[in-house]
């Protein structure tokens, strides 16, 4: 399995994002294990739109990855219609520099134009429309095409925190929420999977709200690769095989992403390593009401200027020049 060092900087770099949640032990633990989890993991009918209209294909490769809040048990495809919203979204994005990556927070509340109907929440796409209407959303916000499309239920993230023993976060100070009863003081925080969904969900106490959600989600998906090393869950059979099993029943995928592609993605984000990836969020240049919605108004021209260098190839070098990077080791 090679070094403990190399394990860690695999499970790491696997954990960066919804759709390698499952990855994650995979990569960590070794290649071979796929083949017998695989067949759990959902493939989602039509979660790619029709050809007509979509953006060409850019450099590299754009993973949609979603977090659904839907409630009540295990359901096909992870959406019912008026039921699930996108509590989560990130865009992946893998270069075609082998040595470097990119995930891109989208705010579930970022008010953009939803194909058919107008402005909306881009949650809303998912909620109304499911993936393919919520694919061809990102794709009209960003210009970019979506190459593969994930979401993960928050019933399989508890359990798969639970399955890992729990997780550590760093609070960097006192957060307070009494409209849920909800609090973190500051300081490090050992989270069971009940208590990591809250930390995830959390807005309404935190001071830039949905970006620091972002930032949140972020750092609990670092903090699960973590810790799959960390409590041994590489070297236990029975850790591993609880928690591959709470990942790949709890996963969807698009039709195209077969058992090689995961593979494929695994020794990607295993040879980038910790220090290729990139974290950011979608800039957010005011809150709004819209009919008694609270709704976030992106910055375009920064969100635009991001979205043209990942067109270009180009978008690890444009974070760090403008300093759009999100700390995700130290959180609010």
């Amino acid at each position: 399995m090679g070094k403990p060092r190399h394990r860690r900087r695999r499970a790491v770099t696997a954990a960066l994002s919804a759709v390698v949640l499952l990855v994650v032990a995979i990569a960590a633990a070794g290649l071979w294990r796929l083949s017998v989890h695989e067949r759990n993991i959902e493939r989602v009918e039509g979660a790619a739109p029709t050809e007509s209209g979509r953006p060409s294909g850019d450099p590299g490769t754009n993973w949609l990855l979603v977090g659904s809040d839907l409630r009540g048990g295990p359901v096909e495809g992870k959406w019912r219609s008026g039921e699930a919203h996108a509590d989560a979204v990130m865009l992946l994005h893998l270069p075609t520099d082998a040595e470097s990556a990119v995930v891109v927070s989208i705010p579930r509340d970022a008010w953009v134009t939803v194909p058919g109907r107008g402005k909306d929440e881009v949650s809303t796409a998912f909620r109304e429309g499911g993936p393919a209407l919520l694919t061809r959303t990102v794709e009209e916000l960003a210009d970019v095409r979506v190459d593969h499309f994930a979401v993960v239920d928050f019933h399989g993230f508890e359990a798969m925190v639970d399955a890992l023993g729990g997780v550590d976060v760093h609070v960097k100070e006192d957060v307070d929420d009494p409209s849920n009863a909800w609090s973190w003081s500051a300081g490090h925080h050992r989270m069971d999977g009940e208590e990591a969904l809250r930390f995830v969900r959390e807005r309404k106490g935190l001071p830039e709200g949905t970006a620091d959600r972002a930032k949140r989600q972020q750092a609990l998906l670092k903090a699960m690769g973590e810790e799959a090393v960390d409590a041994g869950i590489v070297r236990d059979p029975v850790k591993l095989d609880a928690f591959l099993g709470a990942a790949s029943g709890s996963l969807a995928v698009d039709e195209e992403a077969g058992a090689g592609t995961l593979r494929a993605l695994a020794v990607r984000l295993a040879r980038i390593g910790p220090e290729g990836l990139t974290f950011t969020s979608l800039p957010v240049a005011a809150t709004d009401w819209v009919e008694g919605r609270n709704i976030a108004r992106l910055d375009r021209e920064v969100a635009d200027g991001l979205f043209t260098a990942l067109r270009e190839d180009r978008a690890v070098e444009h974070v760090a020049e403008r300093g759009l990077g999100n700390e995700v080791d130290r959180v609010r």
